[in-house]
């Protein structure tokens, strides 16, 4: 081949390469230009939350029109060794002392004092898991006059009756027991 011929195919084909090469670097740069810019954010791990099993809490039940709440003080005896719960209906029971200067004409006498009485708490807002189970503090329903009835009784040792579900029975007014009654046949004759 002459030197003359090897130079055209050489401008040939260099001219070839640089026409591909434009098409190539002018479409490169339409498809970046059509291509929509994808901004990253940056990828929040947030710290996996644990649940925490929330402690128990004694809740109140709401009161009715026209009815409070009390609070009074039992011990496990008095409390009904622990069966009690909100929403259970309970009779109280108020152990009268004979004052002193009464005591040589009649003895104690326990009263029902107040009877089928809705439960609305009980315990302390503040207890764990173990001491609700042990309460020490029963919240009732009960009208102003009962309210004040037993704001009086505080005084005298307080007992609670639980009633079965269901059981809504009112015994007779002044229902009460003398001591002397208990002494009846045991260290008195019938």
């Amino acid at each position: 081949m002459n030197p003359k011929k090897v130079w055209l195919v050489a401008i040939i084909f260099g001219f070839l390469a640089a026409g591909m090469l434009y098409v190539i670097i002018k479409n490169y740069d339409v498809s970046k230009e059509k291509a929509p810019v994808v901004i990253e954010e940056p990828v929040v791990v947030e710290p996996e939350v644990q649940e925490v099993e929330e402690e128990p809490k004694n809740e109140m039940l709401p009161i009715p029109e026209g009815k409070r709440a009390m609070t009074i003080a039992v011990t496990d005896v008095q409390g009904v060794a622990g069966f009690i719960e909100p929403g259970a209906h309970v009779d109280v029971v108020a152990i009268l002392a004979v004052p002193e200067e009464q005591k040589e004409l009649q003895h104690d006498a326990a009263t029902l004092l107040l009877q089928d009485v809705k439960v609305l708490a009980i315990g302390h807002a503040a207890d764990d898991p173990e001491t609700m189970k042990r309460y020490q503090m029963v919240t009732i329903e009960v009208t102003p006059v009962e309210g004040l009835t037993l704001s009086f009784a505080t005084k005298y040792d307080l007992h609670l009756l639980l009633r079965e579900e269901g059981d809504h029975a009112i015994e007779p007014d002044r229902t009460h027991v003398h001591e002397d009654d208990l002494h009846e046949g045991v260290f008195r004759p019938r």
